[in-house]
């Protein structure tokens, strides 16, 4: 497979996209374990799940410029971006397992 190199942005939104997977199953493990957070949350928006995905989009969007902007392209391939993300859904899909 070939090693391309990505501009920052593409770079920045796919390293965001891997953390808020990982932030993503964190907040569901954490919201299930504490039902005031989960009511509070559901209080916010109408539902828990509405507020949830209001605050991985939010960050999603919010990593994404920040990694954008801070990234060396020259350093992150197109390999090296899909294993990144690859493993951080396996993760956090092994962590909501358990």
């Amino acid at each position: 497979m070939t090693n391309s190199t990505l501009d920052k942005t593409t770079i920045g939104f796919g390293l965001s996209a891997a953390v808020v997977s990982i932030l993503n199953t964190l907040l569901v493990i954490f919201k299930e374990m504490t039902p005031p957070f989960k009511k509070a949350m559901a209080d916010a928006m109408g539902h828990h799940w509405t507020t949830h995905g209001v605050v991985v989009i939010g960050l999603f969007l919010v990593l994404g410029f920040v990694l954008a902007g801070a990234v060396k392209p020259e350093s992150w391939g197109a390999d090296k971006l899909g294993k990144t993300i690859l493993w951080s859904v396996i993760v956090g899909g092994l962590a909501l397992a358990v």
